[in-house]
Order: structure tokens, then C-alpha cells, then sequence
């Protein structure tokens, strides 16, 4: 065995790796089928019998058939003089290497006769070659073109049928061949001189004017290629022989492997591309799809190769992926081969008037990511969205949805995660306000929020907090004669029923149209007006908020009231993220976050009232607990803080509190303070007992004073 070392032959560009693709393909069916291939970061690195495979390419190589009939330039059309030519020279030449080229032509030219003058279809010409040819042909035919029962696919990696634009494959692939199998003495040590440069990365010689095609978009030239305009497209015409044989791994199939639908083609490792452009472009790109070419550095044999490409496992949700975001989720969630390592991420766009390109987008290292399998719990619904509504504003909340989607399928992680979350309420409130979506989308099932939380806490930030409790707030069925069903946050903010209807509109508007704050403050205000109908209410004097949710720690609520201590914007982005979940049945008790709160007067006095206020502090047993007032909503978003604080402050000395007094400038802060009341508050009681009152002596102290304070409630 010698080991070869190729730094010529990398994962990138296309061009280099499909050369090296075609050297493991050609070693392995020619010359030594032990052979074992890896990619490294010097190149590829292969270990096999033969010794110099430079020489052995320019001495030994058989080349594959590559035919295309039905393309215009291919050598077999009526007006193809010049391709004719060198398709003939490259038959003449005489070398038994060359006996299946001289086979496969002859059936091409048949079948070119009936497409020319019996006016076949490209399809029936396709067949007709596929029903015709020698075997040696076959592999070239399912790479370029797939028939199923009622038309013929092209897969992008091939362009539409063997060319791309004016770019005809088959002729330029005749005419390298033409040049480096040419038997004279100094073509031959030329021809060499080439085949140590496309393995090795040197240019010794120098490079042809000839087209690449798609698979090198720095060297295929073109319009502002250069600084001084224009370049031409150059190549080594032994790499652009390799890419097109190794091309032939991506063979394509009509049947249905790995779960495909019927009758749709399934190519190895190529995706399509968005239907609004692609995910990494601008909206409206022309794109023929993506291609993942896999990379791994556990050598492979030239049969483990061949067998990477007949499966060309990845996986997601038990499908094929066909998408993107697809494969970033199967390399997450070991949907992939057993051995590869990574893919390289090239976007086949088109760059230049008609003509498309290979474009290296991403190098994606498989890497292990359970949180990324939480995606498969939303996508069903965006699908619908995307397959059947119309609507800019839903047609733009879908790409920002997959755009997301991408980003944590890519990442994971709790920030990732509330952005793909955050998306799919928007979405949802894009199509409850839109008729046609209304009638035809039915309303998203919320997943339960268990197994999201476990994710999202890792961010650890008071907004999360306070949004999850908010979203988690809920009332309780009411005692009316027409029994009100359970409504949470996300029934109050988005035009959706609990019964799984949409509304014409939310029951508290402006979502998303004015301050979160003020939003959530009219929540409050929406409250004062129903909570005396539920179930308990009877055990309460006033209005409790919502008496079901997770707790805040109290020095997140009083930081939202100050002002610059959080941020807005991340918290309107983890309530959405929060509203797209259902929070029925989940508990969790948040880690403290250690510093104690700076407490705003106001709020910590009415916190006690949202909870349900004892009326009494020594016999907490006796009579209906407190609640809020049911006008104190709406004079605090007023700004009437004094007259609500003096209430508050009598209340409290009913039940034998002495509060402090009230702080001037906080009148532009009450819908904050509104806001603030409406989560549940860890230990409400800690505050207030330890800032903001002490209890009324009920008997005059003798010698020092002693302290009544109470002691400390968690609820």
C-alpha cells in the first residue's frame, strides 16, 4: 500500500471535490478495489496499491460514457460542427481504453436521429438511450436525468439534462479527454504534467481557457471577475474530467428510498430550495437547490464510498430530508451515515444572467444536539401555512419562521429557540388576522411546554421569567350559568379561543402594535372586569389576578417597573416564544437569582392583594382574603399611583400593616405597575414585610422595642 497525500483534492471547491469523488470511484471499479480514501485537512489521503496515480490516470484510465443527444452543442445536433469534430477525433483515437466511448456513440447517434427528425421529446430520447445503450452508460444516465411514471427530473448537480445555460457537459468532458489521452510524446508528458497539478495543487502548467461550468464559481470567470472586468474561465482538464466522474455518485433514483414519496426522485444529499428564495439569499433568488456533499476522516473503502451515496442516509422525523433545515436537523440528531463527519453546503443560485453556480455556503460538522428534535413539534402547521395561504404578511412571517427555523435546527439553544418559537407566534397572529386564513388554516395546537422550558431556562435572564409567567397565567372556569372555558395568555393576546376557533380579533387588542407594556396593563384592566365571575371568587374581597401560574422571583417584577433595568425587546421576544406553547399542568420553581430586590413601593404593597391578602395578620383564616380593587387597573394606567397607593396603605392597616409612605414619580410608570401585577409572584409577603411595612403594635412596649415581625410566607 502507499499512502497518497492530495492536497490538490479538497472539500471545497466543488470542482476539487468531485475530482476526488471520481479518483475513489475510478481506483476502486479499475484498479484496486482495497483502496481506502479520507479526508484530512492537508486533502484527501488515500492508501492504495497504486503507486503513481498521476501516470496511472494518464496510462490506465477507461473513461466513463458521457452522452447527452438531446442537448443543443452536444456533438449529435444538426448545427454541432465543432463538438462533432472532436467527438469524432476522441472515437478515432486508437486505444482500447476508449471501445465503450465508441459503443455509447453509436446508440447516441441513433437515438439523436429520431430526437432530430422523428421529433422526439426530450423524455422519450432519454428513455429511448436508457432502453439502448451498453451498461458502461447507465451510470451517467441516472446522474443526469431520473424518469418516473409521467416525466423526467434533473437533478441540479447536473443542471437540466447534462448543461447548464449554453454550457454543454458531455462536449467539454470530449474535448478534455480529447487533449490529455492524446498518444503523442509531449501531449502525453503535458497530459501528466496537468495530472500532478489537479492531485497535488500546484500549476506547473498552465491553466486552460475553457469553461468549468457551476462547480468553481472563482474560476468559472464572467462579468466582474476581475478588477480590471472581465476574467475568462480556466481550468485543469484533468480536474474537470474527475468532477464529472465523480459526479456520477450522485446516480438518482425514481423509486421510493428512505420513506420518498412516489414517483418523486430521490437524488443523494441534494435539497430543494425555498419556495420564497433561499435561506441564505434574498428573497426571490433562483435557486436549483442545495447539494451536502459528505466529508470523513475514518477511511472508507471504495465500496463503504459507493454505499455512502446508494443510501445517502440523512434523516429527519423518520423522512428523507428535503429541505435545508432538513439536513441541519438530521446532522443534529444522528440522522446521518455512521462515519461522516461533516458536509459542505453548496447553494446551486444563479450568479450570472443564466448560467448557475456551486456556492460554498457553510462547512457543517455533525455534532449532537437533542434540543434540535423540539423543531419536529411545530413544523406540521407552518407547512400548511406555507402550502396553501396566500398573503404577504403570512407569506413574510413564513420565510422570518424559516429563517428561525434554520438558525436553531443549525445552533440550537435556548436564544435560537425563542426565536423559532417567538416566529410561530407571529405567524399565528399574521393568519388570525386574515379572512382567507382563517377559513382555511385550522388553529395551531400549542405543544406543551414541559420539555421546552428545559431548553429555554438555560438562558437564565429575568425576561425569560417574567414572560413565562405570563404566559403561563390562566383563570378558572366561571360560576355563570353559560360555563366559560379556561383561558391563558395566548387566548387573551391572539385572536384564538380555547376551543380551538379562531377570532376576529383579540380579546385585549394591540398586540404587537403598541408598547408590550401598555398591552399587558389593558390585560389587567380585562381581569378587574372578569375575575368576580370565577370559581373561589366568593372567597375574596376585590380581584385576585390570575391565581394559576409559575412564579416570578420578586426582584425580577420590581426590576420591570424600573426603568433601564430590563430590556423590552428580549422580553417581547420570550413572550412570544412563551405564547406559542401550552403551559396546562407545568410547574417549575425558577433559581433564585440571588441579589434581593430594590423594591418599588407601590408594587410591593399591591402584590399581596394580586395573591389574595389575609385579612387579618395573626388569624390568616378568618374571612374572605383581599384582592385588588377592581378600579385600582385602571387608575394606575391613569397614573392616579398616589390615590391607589393611599388605599392600598388603608387596606393593609385593616390588616395590621403600618406601610411606608408613597414615592413621588412614579405617575408615567403605571402601566408597568399594572403590568407587573399580573404573574404571580414568588413571596410577595418577603417584600413587603422586610421594605415596605412593619406590623401595628397592638400593646405598648416596656424597655426596648421589640420587633412583631412577621413571619416569612412563601406562596
Amino acid at each position: 500500500m502507499t499512502r497518497h497525500t492530495l492536497p490538490g483534492v479538497q472539500p471545497a471547491p466543488l470542482s476539487a471535490y468531485l475530482a476526488g469523488l471520481g479518483l475513489i470511484r475510478l481506483l476502486g471499479e479499475q484498479a484496486d478495489p482495497a483502496l481506502t480514501a479520507a479526508w484530512t485537512a492537508d486533502g484527501l489521503v488515500v492508501d492504495t496499491t497504486v503507486p503513481d496515480l498521476p501516470a496511472w490516470l494518464v496510462e490506465r484510465y477507461v473513461p466513463t460514457p458521457i452522452v447527452t443527444p438531446w442537448n443543443g452543442g452536444s456533438g449529435f445536433g444538426l448545427k454541432d460542427k465543432a463538438q462533432r469534430q472532436a467527438l469524432d477525433a476522441l472515437v478515432a483515437l486508437a486505444s482500447p481504453r476508449l471501445d465503450p466511448y465508441r459503443a455509447a456513440v453509436a446508440v447516441a447517434r441513433q437515438v439523436a436521429d429520431g430526437f432530430h427528425h422523428q421529433e422526439w421529446s426530450k423524455e422519450r430520447s432519454v428513455r429511448e438511450l436508457r432502453n439502448r445503450c451498453p451498461e458502461q452508460l447507465l451510470p451517467w444516465l441516472d446522474a443526469v436525468a431520473v424518469l418516473t411514471d409521467d416525466q423526467v427530473y434533473f437533478p441540479p448537480l447536473l443542471g437540466t439534462g447534462g448543461n447548464d445555460g449554453r454550457l454543454e457537459f458531455s462536449s467539454t468532458f470530449h474535448q478534455r479527454l480529447l487533449d490529455m489521452l492524446d498518444p503523442a510524446v509531449k501531449a502525453r508528458q503535458r497530459s501528466l504534467s496537468y495530472a500532478r497539478d489537479a492531485l497535488d495543487g500546484t500549476q506547473i502548467e498552465p491553466l486552460q481557457r475553457a469553461s468549468v461550468g457551476q462547480f468553481d464559481l472563482l474560476a468559472a470567470g464572467g462579468p466582474a471577475s476581475s478588477p480590471f472586468g472581465a476574467a475568462d474561465s480556466l481550468v485543469n482538464p484533468w480536474q474537470y474530467i474527475l468532477l464529472l466522474e465523480g459526479a456520477l455518485l450522485f446516480a438518482a433514483s425514481p423509486t421510493r428510498r428512505h420513506l420518498h414519496a412516489a414517483g418523486r426522485a430521490a437524488v443523494p444529499f441534494t435539497v430543494t430550495d425555498a419556495p420564497d428564495g433561499t435561506a441564505t439569499g434574498a428573497a426571490g433568488e433562483v435557486s436549483r437547490g442545495e447539494v451536502w456533499v459528505p466529508t470523513w476522516h475514518r477511511p472508507f473503502t471504495a465500496d463503504e464510498v459507493k454505499q455512502l451515496f446508494t443510501d445517502a442516509r440523512a434523516a429527519w422525523r423518520g423522512r428523507p430530508a428535503q429541505r435545508a433545515v432538513d439536513f441541519y436537523a438530521a446532522t443534529r440528531t444522528l440522522g446521518v451515515a455512521s462515519g461522516v463527519d461533516g458536509f459542505v453546503r453548496y447553494g446551486m443560485h444563479r450568479r450570472n444572467g443564466l448560467a448557475h453556480a456551486a456556492v460554498p455556503l457553510e462547512r457543517v460538522v455533525v455534532t449532537h444536539r437533542p434540543e434540535v428534535r423540539l423543531a419536529a413539534r411545530l413544523e406540521d402547521w407552518v407547512s400548511r401555512c406555507r402550502g396553501g395561504v396566500t398573503g404577504a404578511a403570512i407569506r413574510q412571517a413564513v420565510r422570518r419562521f424559516d429563517q428561525a427555523h434554520v438558525a436553531f435546527a443549525r445552533d440550537g439553544g435556548p436564544l435560537h429557540l425563542a426565536g423559532m418559537l417567538a416566529a410561530v407566534t407571529n405567524l399565528e397572529h399574521a393568519a388570525g388576522h386574515s379572512a382567507r386564513a382563517r377559513r382555511d388554516l385550522p388553529v395551531r395546537t400549542a405543544p406543551s411546554a414541559r420539555e421546552f422550558l428545559d431548553v429555554l431556562a438555560a438562558a437564565e435572564c429575568p425576561e425569560l421569567r417574567i414572560a413565562v409567567g405570563l404566559a403561563s397565567c390562566a383563570t378558572r372556569p366561571s360560576t355563570n350559568t353559560v360555563r366559560q372555558p379556561v383561558r391563558t395568555m395566548r387566548h387573551l393576546l391572539l385572536p384564538v379561543d380555547p376551543d380551538r376557533r379562531w377570532r376576529d380579533t383579540a380579546l385585549v387588542t394591540g398586540f404587537g402594535l403598541r408598547p408590550l407594556r401598555s398591552v399587558l396593563a389593558e390585560v389587567l384592566i380585562w381581569r378587574s372586569r372578569t375575575a368576580a365571575d370565577e370559581r373561589g371568587a366568593a372567597d375574596l374581597r376585590g380581584i385576585p389576578t390570575f391565581r394559576t401560574g409559575i412564579r416570578v422571583p420578586d426582584a425580577d417584577l420590581h426590576a420591570f417597573v424600573q426603568p433601564g433595568q430590563l430590556d423590552d425587546d428580549r422580553l417581547d421576544l420570550w413572550l412570544r416564544a412563551s405564547l406559542a406553547l401550552d403551559w396546562d399542568r407545568v410547574d417549575y420553581t425558577w433559581t433564585d437569582p440571588g441579589s434581593p430586590p430594590i423594591p418599588v413601593p407601590i408594587l410591593g404593597l399591591l402584590q399581596p392583594f394580586a395573591e389574595g391578602l389575609a385579612q387579618s395578620r395573626e388569624d390568616r383564616s378568618a374571612g374572605p382574603r383581599l384582592g385588588l380593587q377592581p378600579d385600582w387597573p385602571a387608575r394606575l394606567v391613569a397614573g392616579q399611583i398616589d390615590t391607589v397607593h393611599a388605599d392600598a396603605v388603608r387596606r393593609l392597616k385593616q390588616c395590621g400593616w403600618q406601610a411606608v409612605p408613597a414615592l413621588p414619580g412614579l405617575r408615567q410608570h403605571g402601566p408597568s405597575i399594572a403590568a407587573a401585577l399580573l404573574p404571580r409572584c414568588r413571596q410577595p409577603r418577603r417584600t413587603l414585610s422586610r421594605h415596605l411595612a412593619r406590623p401595628i403594635q397592638t400593646e405598648p412596649s416596656t424597655g426596648s422595642r421589640r420587633s412583631h415581625e412577621p413571619a416569612q410566607e412563601t406562596q
